[in-house]
């Protein structure tokens, strides 16, 4: 039986959740705010400079912590949100993605043991994408919060989608890493942690457009 969470606790862990549900959007905008500031040559130059200086251990740290914060992240969806989900199928599959990124964020924090190189907590946002992503995750939380905000179908609904694009973004995130990573071990995990999101991308798919779609 599931049970009702402390709500300093609940904002707490939405807090963390709300990382990686916004994963794609904050991603989007990236690549947004390149394209509309157009960067000089030099600037160019100088950050791929500064990309081709670092060793391939620091760039796959770089993903593992990016993906290690957002599956820790989504490992909350079905303890924050159960309230306000009333249908049993949308239930099922939130709460199977949650079991899974719970089960890989605590593979990934036992595998430091076993990989010293391995690094899952590098700090990896500049500010102006940290701010941004700050005020998105406000917004969203008044959109999503667990007593007030949308509910019942639009709830689910908005949910599902953003469920939706974090398994789109973890599934390549997880890809890359799996092709990059030297290690034959950790590239195994992470070719089989891309088979696992891919395959929870295709069933919230399926959902929502039978659910919400037809």
């Amino acid at each position: 039986m599931t049970h009702p969470i402390a709500p300093s606790r609940m904002l707490f862990v939405t807090t963390r959740l709300l990382i990686g549900l916004l994963l794609m959007a904050t991603l989007n905008g990236c690549a947004a705010l390149d394209r509309d500031t157009g960067k000089a040559p030099e600037t160019a130059t100088h950050d791929q400079s500064n990309t081709q200086g670092k060793s391939l251990r620091d760039q796959l740290n770089a993903g593992y912590s990016d993906l290690y914060s957002n599956v820790d992240g989504l490992s909350q969806v079905d303890k924050i949100f159960y309230v306000k989900l009333e249908s049993d199928d949308v239930e099922k599959v939130v709460t199977e993605v949650t079991d899974y990124c719970g089960e890989l964020a605590a593979r990934m924090e036992g595998l430091t043991a076993d990989y010293p190189a391995l690094d899952i907590e590098r700090k990896i946002d500049p500010p102006i994408i940290k701010a941004a992503r700050d005020a998105q995750k406000k917004a969203t939380l008044e959109r999503f919060a667990p007593v007030v905000g949308d509910s019942g179908t639009a709830f689910e609904r908005g949910l599902l989608i953003r469920l939706l694009g974090a398994m789109d973004q973890q599934r390549y995130m997880a890809a890359t890493l799996a092709e990059r990573e030297p290690d034959p071990g950790l590239s195994k995990i992470m070719a089989n942690a891309a088979d696992r999101f891919a395959g929870f991308y295709e069933d919230i798919d399926t959902l929502l457009k039978a659910r919400f779609y037809r």
